[in-house]
């Protein structure tokens, strides 16, 4: 990466999933010290798989990650079909790449010293004097100094109260089920097509992702206030009483999948945060701006601000700085965040009331 090499700051990574280790590998690899946090005892593969879309791939080539077929399965084109398997639209994808998330936290911590993450961390929050952070605090016991605290932990940020600037969220209309099967013939059949099937109704629709490697992400999303959601015990039941006339593809993902390793996850829509930076604490990704995941955003704007931040922290004449360099991130990044927003609430609201004039193509790849 050709970016200066800056000695002397002390960054910390709070967060190792996908946002946590792009930060550490853009930090790392212009020279700077970086250090990771995760409050899980190893990298989380739970979500599956993203949909990299062409600003994902081509942050991940700023990180000096090719995203073509070595990290996963190229995506052209996506298919929709109602659920009687009629096509509603087949049309191209510019540039897309379907990959693993356990794939992609690899790649990211290629030629990335192992021993920068520490696991089994839970932030407590930090010691702040004179407006900055200061020292960061664990529930271990630890105490971590740095000059600049970089939160990537998510939804659910402990970091985002820190900032004070918390807003309440509230969970998202929609909700899905996810999960991964092996099917060989399947994801060879899909190729590098993404195929979704749509209740003509409305409030359903189901996924199919071919990762190439034999392996497909399938999802399931529902209207919450169409249909009951399901607990756990529930979930196969739910999909084959609520999904029999959909094509046989998506019957087939999910009569082969274990039912254990099946999820249910909760969208939270929220409103974009008046502030994402406190002194030398910056939000990244979800934790600053969580998107509903129509728009398969959530991983591509993500990478975004990692490559952004490293430049700007890679510039760094010193710890004094920090807060104006963490200032130009934040309006540049927002005005380019605001749009995503706007755009997954109104293909929400088309997927649980499709009609004339409104998005009949929603994206999803949790």
């Amino acid at each position: 990466m050709p970016w200066a090499k800056t000695d002397g700051l002390r960054t910390a990574v709070i967060g190792g999933g996908s946002c946590g280790l792009a930060l550490a590998r853009g930090l790392h690899q212009c020279g700077l010290t970086v250090e990771v946090f995760e409050r899980s005892a190893a990298l989380d593969s739970r979500g599956f798989g993203f949909l990299l879309l062409a600003n994902g791939c081509h942050s991940l080539r700023q990180l000096g990650i090719d995203p073509g077929s070595r990290l996963g399965q190229p995506i052209a084109s996506v298919r929709m079909v109602n659920s009687t398997g009629a096509t509603l639209a087949h049309y191209p994808l510019q540039e897309a790449v379907a990959v693993s998330r356990s794939r992609l936290l690899d790649c990211l911590m290629e030629g990335v010293p192992p021993d920068l993450i520490h696991f089994q961390h839970q932030l407590e929050g930090f010691e702040w004097e004179d407006g900055l952070a200061r020292n960061a605090r664990f529930s271990n016991g630890l105490r971590h100094r740095a000059d600049v605290f970089l939160a990537a932990d998510g939804m659910g940020s402990q970091c985002r109260k820190e900032v004070g600037t918390f807003r309440g969220k509230r969970s998202g209309r929609v909700k899905e089920i996810v999960a991964s099967v092996n099917l060989p013939w399947l994801d060879s059949q899909l190729g590098s097509c993404f195929l979704k099937v749509l209740d003509p109704e409305g409030g359903l629709g189901a996924g199919l992702v071919p990762l190439g490697d034999g392996n497909l992400i399938w999802f399931v999303q529902f209207d919450t206030q169409r249909f009951l959601t399901p607990r756990q015990e529930q979930i196969q039941t739910f999909l084959r009483t609520h999904l029999q006339t959909f094509p046989d593809p998506v019957l087939q993902v999910i009569n082969a999948t274990d039912f254990r390793q099946v999820h249910l996850w909760h969208p939270v829509d929220a409103d974009p945060l008046a502030r994402w930076s406190r002194g030398n604490l910056v939000l990244a990704g979800d934790a600053a701006h969580p998107l509903l995941p129509f728009t398969s955003q959530g991983v591509n704007t993500a990478l975004e601000d990692a490559v952004l931040l490293s430049r700007l922290l890679c510039s760094c004449d010193g710890p004094e700085v920090v807060p104006r360099l963490l200032d130009t991130y934040e309006r540049e990044r927002r005005p380019q965040l605001l749009p995503h927003v706007r755009d997954g609430r109104a293909m929400a609201e088309a997927f649980v009331e499709p009609g004339p004039g409104k998005p009949r193509l929603p994206l999803l790849v949790p």
